[in-house]
C-alpha cells in the first residue's frame, strides 16, 4: 500500500506526510509508519484516511477496478476515460455530460408538452358512419 497512499495523498494535494497527518489527527511518525508500509492501519483508521483524500478503500489499498461492475458496459468505458482525464478535462466532461442532460431535459419537456395538444378531443369528435 506504500506506493497507493502516497500517491493518493499527493493526488489530494497534500505535499507533505506531517501536512497530511495533522488533518487526520494522527502523529507524523505514525502515518509515516503507515507510507512507508512499516506498520498497517487496522480497518477505523483506513476509513478516516479514505475519507480524508476522497477516495474509496478499494483504491486505498490499490485494488483493481473492475469494468465489470457496471451494468452498462458504456458506463465503465466512460468511468475508465475519465479516470485518466486531467484535472482540466474532468472539468470539461462534466461539463460537457450537463449540456447533454440540459438537453435531454428540454428535449423531454417539448414531446411531453407537444405529445398534450396531439390528443384526441373525444368529447368533440363526431362519429360518421
Amino acid at each position: 500500500m506504500e506506493l497507493k497512499l502516497m500517491q493518493l495523498r499527493k493526488a489530494a494535494g497534500y505535499k507533505s506526510r506531517d501536512a497530511f497527518a495533522a488533518v487526520i489527527g494522527v502523529k507524523p511518525l505514525t502515518y509515516k509508519t503507515w507510507e512507508t508500509g512499516e506498520r498497517n492501519m487496522n480497518f477505523a483508521q483506513a476509513c478516516m484516511v479514505a475519507d480524508a483524500l476522497g477516495c474509496s478503500l478499494d483504491e486505498l489499498a490499490g485494488r483493481p477496478q473492475y469494468a465489470g461492475s457496471y451494468s452498462d458496459r458504456r458506463q465503465a468505458v466512460l468511468n475508465d476515460d475519465y479516470a485518466h482525464l486531467s484535472d482540466a478535462g474532468k472539468d470539461a466532461a462534466a461539463g460537457a455530460v450537463r449540456g447533454i442532460r440540459a438537453s435531454e431535459g428540454v428535449r423531454r419537456t417539448e414531446e411531453k408538452n407537444a405529445g398534450e395538444g396531439d390528443a384526441p378531443d373525444t368529447e368533440s369528435q363526431v362519429s360518421v358512419a
